[in-house]
């Protein structure tokens, strides 16, 4: 005759089973909810120091060649006609276009204000910054222009890919808090 203990859980051991695996549940995702925008602001500074890197040598090929002066065809030029291969989530360019229709995580030029756009997907820390005063925001724009040292534009000093409006977009805070670092 098998006793009554064999039979299954008693009503602690589930209740104690059931409250392991909800701990362990939150834990897992407050610790790895963040993992996709860490992976999309890192997708997107990588393309950013391709883009960079892009511009950059043009304006090197420019100076060796002697004709600096020659790369003002570049300014709000598309930085992604620049690069070797363009990111897989490049759209092309546009003239009209609607934002809210438009899908997360991509990249487009706008050819009518002449700026490479970035919409993001996870746009918890994306801010504009206006005035000292941090906006949420979800888009990003980039232009290339020259820069000048000086007011009459006689001292030039680069080519370079900037930003149309400040922006901060915070790095997200990976560590879990009472657990040491290797």
């Amino acid at each position: 005759m098998k006793s009554k203990r064999e039979n299954g859980f008693t009503l602690f051991e589930l209740v104690s089973y059931i409250l392991v695996v909800s701990i362990t549940a939150s834990v897992a995702y407050n610790r790895f909810g963040s993992f996709p925008g860490a992976a999309e602001r890192a997708n997107f500074l990588a393309v950013m120091t391709q883009l960079k890197s892009g511009v950059t040598l043009q304006m090197m090929n420019g100076i060796a060649r002697g004709g600096w002066a020659e790369l003002g065809h570049l300014e709000g030029s598309n930085p992604m006609d620049l690069m070797l291969e363009t990111p897989s989530n490049y759209v092309g360019e546009m003239s009209a276009y609607d934002v809210e229709a438009m899908p997360a995580r991509i990249w487009y030029y706008n050819t009518s204000s002449k700026e490479l756009v970035y919409i993001a997907n996870d746009s918890t820390d994306l801010y504009r910054v206006v005035d000292g005063q941090r906006i949420p925001t979800d888009t990003v724009g980039f232009k290339i222009t020259m820069q000048y040292g000086d007011e009459a534009r006689s001292n030039w000093q680069g080519l370079v890919l900037e930003p149309t409006a400040p922006y901060v977009w915070e790095s997200i805070d990976l560590r879990i808090p009472g657990v040491a670092e290797q």
